[in-house]
């Protein structure tokens, strides 16, 4: 993720520290330290402000709370990414930022028993560790000890108690992109497949945040209103990737490539190949030479080069050598993923060491929007035959 830091690894799993997190942590301190008002929830304090100390020492206390609890968001984090791993999933990495922790995975487990337990996994280890320090700190309590590191301690495992209570109930709301939205989901595909349970599942987390919403103006509380919206968009984009990557599983590249390909020789000028990107409208091409794929140029690599040397430079000189690449097998959903996470426009397709085909990003959303039509005319006319894969679409690479 953009604007993060690499901090180590669990399980294998990339810890990231994003940037946000850096503005948060400092305003999660001052609260939890010493506040304008102490905030008590069932009799329990939620910060040090009461505490009959320094105000250096009620903010060592809450320096250390606040890097406790995200050490228990970082595992409730841990504890998604574990169960997915044991479900095949791969997980890219976990990244603490300004609205906690999130587990960068490259899919959702699609069987719905394996969802709602993955889901259910961050949200469960957060409510066990706050009745372990909810019992700590009755145990502490039991002391009765006069000792301001002693009571401290008490504070903190209070605040540890309650702040992932919160932080599991708060995950259980049955809305995107919160875990109560996966359980919901997987809830709903066992009576429907996966893309009709999303779509249900969206429009109940639409509903809770908008209702929050409508509950946030007349109260006043805009905290609660950015809450409603962070729920309401990460609701849209939730259907909106399920629809597209639903749409494509099951459709291979080999099915939608574009076959006839333009490629140019490593020796190519890059004049000679800004006329060709003129002629055929282009904006890239693979780079063949000896009949094997050495490299990719596109468009913006021809600007590495001075207008006055176009004539004398090659392709050789500006093109990218590590040439991320698919096969005509390869699911067009994961091809999908794979070039949003490489942030690349085109994929060429390789097949026994030979350029085979293209396939672009515009390729893949024209052909969601194929099936999508087709979907829609057999909701309509339920008799017609179930469409077949989508014709390949015009080359647009």
């Amino acid at each position: 993720m953009a604007a993060s830091i690499k901090i180590g690894r669990i399980f294998g799993v990339p810890l990231y520290l994003h940037i946000t997190f850096l503005i948060i942590l400092p305003l999660f301190i001052y609260v939890f330290s010493d506040p304008p008002n102490q905030v008590k929830i069932l009799g329990i304090p939620l910060t040090f402000k009461d505490l009959a100390t320094t105000t250096t020492v009620k903010y060592v206390f809450g320096t250390i709370a606040a890097i406790i609890f995200f050490i228990t968001v970082l595992l409730h984090e841990v504890a998604h990414s574990y169960l997915a791993m044991r479900y095949g999933v791969k997980v890219k990495g976990i990244t603490l930022m300004i609205f906690g922790g999130v587990s960068s995975m490259e899919e959702m487990p699609r069987l719905p028993q394996q969802e709602w337990r993955m889901a259910f996994a961050g949200p469960m280890t957060s409510l066990a560790a706050g009745l372990v320090c909810w019992l700590a700190m009755y145990g502490v309590d039991a002391l009765n000890s006069s000792s301001i590191v002693v009571q401290g301690i008490a504070i903190l495992l209070g605040i540890m108690a309650l702040y992932n209570v919160l932080l599991a109930g708060f995950n259980l709301i049955p809305a995107f992109p919160m875990d109560g939205g996966r359980v919901l989901r997987a809830w709903y595909a066992f009576h429907s497949d996966f893309l009709e349970a999303t779509q249900k599942a969206v429009r109940v987390g639409k509903f809770f945040a908008i209702a929050m919403a409508i509950f946030g103006i007349f109260t006043l509380d805009f905290f609660l209103i950015i809450i409603a919206l962070f729920i309401y968009i990460g609701a849209a984009e939730e259907e909106q990737a399920t629809t597209i990557t639903e749409s494509l599983h099951g459709v291979t590249l080999g099915q939608i490539m574009t076959t006839q390909v333009r490629t140019v020789h490593p020796d190519t000028t890059i004049q000679d190949l800004h006329n060709l990107m003129l002629t055929t409208r282009f904006m890239g091409f693979p780079v063949v030479e000896n009949d094997r794929l050495v490299g990719i140029v596109t468009l913006s690599d021809t600007h590495k080069i001075p207008r006055d040397r176009t004539h004398i430079a090659t392709v050789r000189d500006i093109m990218t050598r590590k040439v991320i690449t698919g096969t005509p097998e390869m699911d067009a959903s994961k091809a999908l993923f794979m070039m949003s996470e490489s942030k690349i426009g085109r994929l060429v397709i390789v097949q026994n060491g030979r350029v085979a085909g293209i396939v672009t990003q515009k390729d893949l959303l024209r052909t969601v929007d194929m099936i999508l039509a087709r979907r829609r005319t057999l909701w309509n006319a339920p008799r017609q035959m179930a469409p077949q894969a989508p014709p390949p679409p015009p080359p647009t690479y």
